[in-house]
C-alpha cells in the first residue's frame, strides 16, 4: 500500500515476561532500528507506505501523511491514555528537500525504553488478527530475531577506498566556496567529501550497529532500508524532538580535533573560544531560532554553546527547547512538519540555504542522496524524534558509500576543512572496519595496520 491506510487496525500490548529482547538482533540484516539511548525501535515488515512525492516541499503531503497515521485505529494497552501512538511511520528523507520520500509503517514495531519496559505495536488488516492478550508474543520476537552469529563472526576487511574527489581537488572545492563567501554571495556553507569504500564481502550490519553503539553511546544509532541499499550512521545531532507541545532541537557546528595542532584544527580545550568557530555555530542556531520562534509559545536559546565529545572529535552544541503555539483547530505542527520548517539547517547546508544548496549541487561529485537529510519517526499523534543523517553510509552488499560535511565560513583554510572531513570519515570507518587506519590512498588498503 502506499499512502492510504486501507483500513489497517493496530494493537500497542506489554510483552509477557521473559528474557530481554536485542533490539540489534531483532533488527537483523535488514529491517528498521532506531535507538536513541533512552529509546530503542525496531520496526519489521511494512504495513503500509505513506509516499511524499514531493518530498518536504509539499504540505499536502505532509498533512496526508498524519491523517493516514491517524487514520489507523489503536488500541494503546500500554498507556490507555496514549490514544494509539503505537502507529508510528519511520523515514530516511533525501538531503534534497524537494525529492520524492516515504514513510514506512511497519507491520510489528518494537520498543524498549530507558527504564527497561517493553511493548509491541501491531498493525494488520483486521481486529480478528490482533491477539487478544500479551501471551506468547515474546516468543513471537525471540523468534523474528537473527542468529547470534555476528558476535563470532570475523569482521570484514576493507578491499578499496575509493575517494570520489582527491585531497587536492577536495581542497579546491573549499576554495571556490572561500570565493563565493568573499565576494558576498553567501555566509557559509558546507561540502561533502564522498568515499566509497569495497569490502572483501558483504558487510553484517548487525555486528557494525552493534559495534558502531558501542563507539558512540550517546549518538542515534539508526537502520533504515532506501532503495540504494540500507542506510545506517550514528548521528549526534538532533534535528527537532516532538512530545505533546514541548519541542527540542540540539544542532551541532564547529568542530575540534583530537589533539592539539591537527593540521590547523582546534584542540578541544580552545573550540569555545574559537572566533572561526563560533561563527559557524552561530549562524545555525540563529537559523533555527528563526524558523522556530513563529511556532512556538515560548522559546529558549542559550547564550553560549556547550561542548559535545564524541569518541574521536568535539563539536559545539546548542539546545534549543520551547513549548509550540496551538492554531485555531487547537492543533500543533506535527514532528514532520517541524521537519520541513528546518531542513536543511546551515549545519548541513549554509546561509541562505537556496545559495548554499545550489553551490553544494555545482562542487560535489555526486547527489547525497539520503547523506545529512533528516531520520527519524512520527507517530499518529504527530509526537518523533529526528535526527541529521551524518556519520552514516549507504551499505549494499560489499559497498558501502560514505560522506562527510565541513562547514565554511570566512577563515576557514582548505588544508584544514579536508582534515576535518577526514576525521569525521574516521568516525564512520571505525565502525566499519575497527582497527584498520582510514586513508584515502589509491592504493587498496587490504588489512591496514592497527588505529
Amino acid at each position: 500500500m502506499t499512502g492510504s491506510s486501507g483500513g489497517l487496525v493496530a494493537a500497542r500490548l506489554p510483552l509477557d515476561p521473559g528474557p530481554p529482547i536485542d533490539p540489534f538482533a531483532l533488527a537483523g540484516p535488514d529491517d528498521i532500528l532506531f535507538h536513541t539511548g533512552d529509546l530503542a525501535l525496531v520496526g519489521l515488515g511494512r504495513a503500509v507506505a505513506i509516499t511524499l512525492p514531493h518530498g518536504l516541499d509539499s504540505a499536502s503531503d505532509l498533512d496526508r501523511a498524519g491523517d493516514t497515521l491517524a487514520a489507523i485505529p489503536c488500541e494503546d494497552r500500554v498507556d490507555p491514555a496514549g490514544g494509539g501512538a503505537g502507529v508510528i511511520g519511520f523515514g530516511a528523507l533525501p538531503f534534497e528537500r524537494y525529492r520524492p520520500a516515504s514513510l514506512v509503517v511497519p507491520e510489528v514495531t518494537f520498543g524498549i525504553d530507558a527504564s527497561g519496559k517493553e511493548w509491541v505495536a501491531l498493525v494488520a488488516r483486521d481486529r480478528s488478527d490482533l491477539p487478544t492478550g500479551s501471551t506468547g508474543l515474546r516468543a513471537m520476537l525471540q523468534r523474528m530475531m537473527a542468529p547470534g552469529s555476528e558476535r563470532t563472526a570475523a569482521i570484514p576487511a576493507p578491499a578499496s577506498v575509493d575517494p570520489l574527489s582527491s585531497d587536492e581537488s577536495f581542497e579546491a572545492m573549499v576554495g571556490e566556496a572561500l570565493a563565493a563567501i568573499g565576494s558576498g554571495e553567501l555566509a557559509k556553507v558546507v561540502l561533502a567529501r564522498h568515499v566509497d569504500v569495497r569490502m572483501e564481502r558483504a558487510v553484517e550490519n548487525t555486528g557494525l550497529l552493534r559495534r558502531w553503539h558501542q563507539l558512540e553511546p550517546n549518538c542515534t544509532v539508526f537502520a533504515l532500508p532506501t532503495p540504494d541499499g540500507r542506510f545506517v550512521g550514528a548521528s549526534p545531532e538532533l534535528l527537532v524532538e516532538r512530545s505533546g507541545r514541548r519541542v527540542h532541537s540540539r544542532p551541532l557546528a564547529g568542530t575540534a580535533g583530537p589533539m592539539a595542532g591537527t593540521r590547523g584544527i582546534v584542540p578541544p580545550g580552545e573550540l569555545l573560544e574559537s572566533p572561526k568557530n563560533g561563527n559557524e555555530h552561530r549562524l545555525v542556531v540563529e537559523a533555527i531560532e528563526r524558523a522556530l520562534r513563529p511556532l512556538c509559545a515560548d522559546l529558549d536559546v542559550p547564550d553560549r554553546p556547550h561542548l559535545v565529545h564524541l569518541h574521536n572529535l568535539t563539536h559545539l552544541g546548542t539546545s534549543l527547547t520551547g513549548t509550540l503555539l496551538r492554531a485555531d483547530d487547537g492543533t500543533v505542527p506535527t514532528a514532520l512538519h517541524l521537519v520541513a520548517a528546518l531542513h536543511p539547517t546551515p549545519a548541513v547546508g549554509g546561509v541562505p540555504a537556496a545559495k548554499a544548496c545550489r553551490l553544494i549541487s555545482r562542487l560535489e561529485p555526486r547527489p547525497r542522496g539520503n547523506y545529512a537529510g533528516p531520520v527519524g519517526y512520527v507517530d499518529s499523534q504527530g509526537d518523533g524524534r529526528w535526527v541529521v543523517g551524518i556519520r552514516a553510509m549507504t551499505v549494499d552488499g560489499r559497498q558501502a558509500r560514505m560522506a562527510a560535511g565541513v562547514g565554511i565560513v570566512s577563515g576557514s583554510e582548505p588544508a584544514a576543512e579536508l582534515m576535518e572531513a577526514n576525521l569525521k570519515l574516521t568516525a564512520v570507518f571505525d565502525a566499519l572496519a575497527p582497527g584498520v587506519t582510514f586513508t584515502t590512498s589509491p592504493v587498496p588498503v587490504g588489512h591496514g595496520t592497527a588505529g
